[in-house]
């Protein structure tokens, strides 16, 4: 995820304009992993890492994926 999005500049323009990203290492914050896997389970969705919890600004999760993967085009 990180070489896919994080060292993409365009990938992580468009996550600067539309979001606030918050990376969180699962090996120092067990409990911030645990609390967001329960959110992705209780979704019904398939959940594993790196794992991506949209909220709105009141912490709301309004969605979640495993992976953000970016699209391929052709010119």
């Amino acid at each position: 995820m990180e070489k896919e999005c994080f060292e993409d500049e365009e990938v992580a323009k468009l996550m600067n304009q539309a979001f606030i990203s918050i990376k969180v290492d699962r090996e120092e914050r067990p409990d911030l992993d645990a609390a967001y896997m329960a959110v992705c389970q209780e979704m019904g969705r398939s959940c594993g890492w790196p794992l991506n919890i949209m909220m709105t600004p009141r912490m709301n999760t309004f969605s979640q994926l495993a992976i953000f993967q970016r699209t391929a085009t052709t010119d």
